[in-house]
């Protein structure tokens, strides 16, 4: 990995203030990120780019929460319900992905 480049995983083990690198704690923080695009996804967020700054703050505060981050758990589970809630209200973020090879078309009648 460049030198630059820094993956959600490793934002947030710095968000979670865990500097260990041991691979069950890393397993860990990727579930937790999963789950959170699941649960995202699961309420109407269509567009989840991990470089995208709303993104990473919802995954943030979802990994907080879950974590119990500095005995804080509900303040950054309502916080994390609140960015999901206008993220999933957004058009910027919950209308469909299109690729250029979709077809467009409506139902035929028969």
């Amino acid at each position: 990995m460049a030198a630059n480049a820094t993956t959600l995983t490793e934002k947030m083990r710095a968000a979670l203030r865990i500097s260990s690198t041991s691979k069950k704690i890393t397993e860990e923080i990727n579930d937790c990120i999963a789950a959170c695009k699941a649960d995202l996804a699961n309420d109407g967020v269509n567009r989840i780019d991990e470089k995208d700054g709303l993104i990473i703050r919802a995954v943030t505060l979802y990994c907080k929460a879950e974590f119990g981050y500095n005995n804080n758990a509900e303040k950054f589970r309502n916080s994390y319900d609140t960015l999901k809630m206008r993220l999933s209200m957004s058009q910027e973020y919950n209308t469909p992905i299109v690729s250029e090879t979709d077809t467009v078309g409506g139902e035929s009648g028969g």
